[in-house]
């Protein structure tokens, strides 16, 4: 029989990240050199991408929204999986990915419905529960209007591989090819 705490408890047990989508304007010569080395940037050390992500805040205008995501069903069994030692998947989410459809996030989604565009892994950290991965899109990488956004686990850099662990719906984010893209997802295992 569960408890009235325990149904509680339950209730606030969906787990959750924050997206950042920031976009630069990449008008000076410095900023076309960092957006250079970051087209091709995979798993560099974080204080070294948080330099080159502020420097281009101060060099650039930009715009930057935050949107709550939903980590799906096939993201908590890879976790949960490997907590008990299966070896099926990494647990590392390797590629991030963009695409064009605005239909509702549902916990049962494997894929993203209409991606387009993927990278990999820029940057990753973790500080206590807390892990943030960041993905950067040069200017040009893509350019559009984007509906959604997902991580993957053990993903290649061809379109729908690897297991999804979140997605993510941004409302129509425009990207274009005089801009660069850096999206942050940060994911908090905390007890609230």
């Amino acid at each position: 029989m569960r408890t009235e705490q325990a149904e509680n408890l339950n209730d606030q047990m969906t787990w959750r990240g924050l997206v950042t989508l920031t976009n630069f304007h990449v008008d000076c010569e410095e900023a076309e050199q960092i957006d250079a080395y970051l087209k091709t940037a995979i798993n560099i050390p974080s204080e070294e991408f948080q330099k080159l992500f502020h420097r281009m805040k101060e060099l650039c205008t930009y715009k930057e929204q935050k949107f709550r995501n939903l980590v799906v069903s096939v993201g908590r069994q890879c976790f949960t999986g490997r907590l008990i030692g299966e070896t099926t998947y990494t647990g590392i989410i390797n590629y991030g990915a963009l695409g064009t459809s605005s239909t509702a996030v549902l916990d049962a989604q494997t894929t993203l419905v209409a991606e387009v565009k993927r990278k990999a892994v820029a940057s990753r950290t973790r500080a206590v529960n807390s892990a943030t991965v960041r993905f950067f899109y040069s200017k040009s990488d893509t350019s559009g209007t984007y509906q959604e956004f997902g991580t993957f686990i053990d993903g290649t850099s061809t379109i729908n591989t690897g297991q999804m662990f979140n997605r993510v719906l941004t409302g129509g984010w425009a990207k274009s090819a005089s801009e660069s893209l850096t999206v942050t997802v940060q994911f908090d295992l905390n007890n609230s």
